[in-house]
């Protein structure tokens, strides 16, 4: 008992989350529950109870630790692709350290640590050529295209370790496609991986940035 309590004492929100996060980054989001919390950490699940609310409570403070490692630091960088590209390479970096980090990132939350991140994006769209309106509409599509890569990845390890279903050990015992019918299926067959990661998030900020820049200068309804 005097064990438990000098535990208990000892606990802080930071831990919870810390421990939230391991257990997220090595089995999904779904298998965080304050009991599994409260048996990892050595304490009765009430004690968890002192500082999350409940489960979505306790998500939002998950995202919270990750958008912190996010540096929107970027004044030094001149132009506005370099700014974007350093501040959307760190929100990368932080999905590329946290597995779980695409799904408590697209999941609605509220986060003191939320406006400077989007006020440092507002700005380098407003350096773009964007307006307030179209600076809105971007901020509501770009995290889903700078996490894409990082949801496929997820998904892929998720499914792999979990769910190898027999649709996907049909597929994966298929004969390779026909070079005749399929020539392009083919060539590109050897390098088709889910799993990939640094190649393919600077792929993805790199369309995302050519593409603001084609758009910056046209005239918007």
């Amino acid at each position: 008992m005097a064990h438990d309590v000098k535990t208990r004492r000892g606990l802080t929100p930071q831990r919870v989350v810390e421990t939230a996060l391991e257990v997220a980054d090595a089995d999904g989001i779904d298998a965080v529950s304050l009991r599994r919390l409260a048996a990892s950490l050595g304490v009765t699940p009430m004690a968890i109870y002192r500082h999350v609310r409940n489960k979505s409570h306790l998500l939002d403070l998950m995202a919270e630790r990750l958008l912190e490692d996010i540096d929107t630091a970027a004044d030094d960088r001149t132009t506005w692709q370099d700014r974007l590209r350093w501040l959307l390479g760190s929100y990368q970096a932080v999905a590329a350290a946290h597995p779980a980090a695409p799904f408590l990132l697209s999941r609605p939350f509220v986060s003191p640590s939320e406006p400077p991140v989007t006020e440092a994006l507002l700005a380098i769209f407003h350096d773009a050529g964007f307006d307030a309106r179209h600076s809105a509409r971007l901020l509501q599509v770009i995290s889903g295209m700078v996490l894409g890569p990082a949801l496929h990845r997820a998904a892929w390890a998720a499914a792999t370790r979990d769910h190898w279903s027999d649709a996907a050990r049909g597929r994966a015992s298929m004969e390779p496609p026909s070079a005749e019918e399929f020539p392009y299926s083919r060539a590109a067959q050897q390098f088709l991986d889910w799993s990939s990661g640094p190649e393919a998030d600077l792929l993805a900020l790199e369309l995302l940035i050519g593409g603001l820049e084609a758009i910056a200068d046209q005239p918007r309804s």
